[in-house]
């Protein structure tokens, strides 16, 4: 069967995409790749993505992400840029235009300290054999892709590849890190590799170990979901709101303790969710001794009560104050003048 190529506008694509990397790319990120080369001229934006390859705005950031680590968009400062505008108050990113030839890092000696698995510069070929040559690795990739469902893509290849060999996780507690993830529904690099930075900090290194943090991961999850179902929150909490649940999960408040302090907040804060008066009340029964619901709910009649009498008591009209001038003095100095 003979194929002719319809020629008309036309736009570069390196050979390597085509070569060597199809197979290591998914369906998404060709997508994404084809799109952005195809408008590298244009200022483009997460919604032009999103509508004309149809597919999440999530996928963009890791798309573009896996083509600057093999090389096919670069960062190079001399290369015309491809500039992504953002829909909302974070900055625009920019990525580049690929190179005539694209090229292996030079030297992984070159590379500054792989604080995260992003950082570490190797190419599909360089992981490839690096995997072919450990029966551990090789093990450790199939038990998570079958627990995943799914064939791991490149940057989960490497995110996993980074933690046994440059945290030096081993490969059992790299495969049940995988697992919790696979189940909370956080199956993302950037996420898997911050629980596994903390782990290797942590010396958590061992099954045993790795399971009692995963437990205690679950129970955090558990009570902030708690929480936010109080709240009527349908949005994850901030990095500040979680700080304040965090902590009274750690002094211990059971969640009905918390909502009556959330309906005390309500009641005085124009009916609004706020964090810090909630803290407030939280504290204050903390430092009081105040452990139970029950206790909580004396104490909170209490304060009505006592608010009440303050309000009557201000209701009440002012008595006379005893004057302290001398009728007598006054009708003398009027007979005077």
């Amino acid at each position: 069967m003979e194929i002719y190529l319809q020629t008309g506008q036309l736009f570069t694509v390196p050979t390597a995409v085509a070569d060597h990397l199809l197979k290591l790319a998914t369906h998404d990120q060709l997508k994404i790749l084809l799109f952005v080369l195809c408008h590298a001229d244009e200022p483009l934006t997460e919604d032009m993505i999103v509508k004309a390859c149809k597919v999440p705005a999530s996928a963009i950031p890791e798309a573009l992400s896996f083509w600057q680590e093999v090389n096919v968009l670069r960062t190079d400062a001399a290369l015309p840029a491809v500039t992504l505008t953002q829909q909302s108050d974070a900055p625009a990113q920019t990525v580049q235009q690929p190179a005539a030839v694209t090229k292996p890092a030079e030297s992984a000696a070159a590379v500054p300290r792989q604080t995260t698995s992003a950082s570490v510069s190797m190419m599909p070929a360089e992981l490839a054999a690096h995997v072919d040559s450990s029966d551990e690795l090789r093990q450790m990739y199939a038990m998570i892709e079958q627990k995943h469902g799914n064939v791991l893509n490149f940057t989960e290849q490497k995110s996993f590849y980074w933690m046994h060999d440059h945290l030096g996780l081993p490969a059992d507690v790299i495969i049940m890190l995988a697992a919790y993830c696979i189940s909370i529904g956080c199956f993302r690099p950037a996420y898997m590799d911050q629980i596994a930075a903390d782990w290797a900090a942590c010396g958590v290194t061992t099954h045993e170990l790795a399971q009692e943090d995963i437990q205690r991961r679950e129970q955090n999850r558990s009570f902030t979901g708690a929480v936010m179902k109080l709240f009527e929150m349908r949005r994850r909490p901030t990095e500040k709101q979680q700080a304040f649940i965090d902590r009274w999960q750690l002094l211990g408040f059971p969640i009905e303790m918390i909502r009556i302090a959330y309906e005390k907040s309500r009641d005085s804060a124009d009916d609004k969710l706020s964090f810090p008066y909630i803290d407030r009340i939280l504290t204050r029964w903390h430092e009081s001794g105040i452990k139970t619901a029950a206790q909580a709910e004396l104490d909170e009649a209490a304060f009505r009560e006592s608010r009440k009498k303050k309000k009557s008591a201000a209701d009440q009209p002012a008595a006379p104050t005893d004057s302290s001038i001398d009728m007598d003095d006054v009708v003398r100095l009027v007979n005077v003048l």
